[in-house]
């Protein structure tokens, strides 16, 4: 029920007001995500990041690797020729976002291959 007093959705649920400022759920994040990414735009992509939700969103057939973590590595993996320090800054971030979502693991198997995409992402990092 919503606080209008019915079961319905909230007036104005789901209306879209174009632009940046339209991407109001996970999933119209994920589909930013998706293709920034696949345009090469990975600074923008890093950006919509923290808007997937809280264990964000699997990338892959696998369901191993966050979207999130994915971008945010391969965002690392672009910068770590020309800036080190914003290149393990990227990677932390993406360990981190990897950790999150094996946080949302449902078997243990799954939370280990989960937390260990998260280990190999921390270990490209030079402390």
């Amino acid at each position: 029920m919503n606080s209008h007093g019915n079961d319905g959705p909230a007036p104005g649920a789901g209306e879209s007001t174009g632009g940046l400022a339209a991407i109001t759920s996970s999933a119209a994040a994920e589909r930013a995500v998706r293709e920034l990414r696949a345009a090469g735009r990975l600074a923008e992509a890093v950006r919509l990041v923290g808007q997937l939700g809280p264990y964000g969103v699997s990338d892959g057939p696998d369901l191993t690797t966050s979207l999130g973590a994915a971008v945010l590595e391969a965002y690392g993996d672009q910068l770590a020729a020309t800036d080190r320090a914003a290149a393990d800054a990227a990677y932390r971030d993406a360990a981190a976002e990897q950790r999150s979502f094996a946080g949302a693991a449902t078997s243990g198997g799954e939370g280990l291959a989960r937390m260990a995409e998260a280990d190999r992402m921390d270990a490209k990092r030079h402390r």
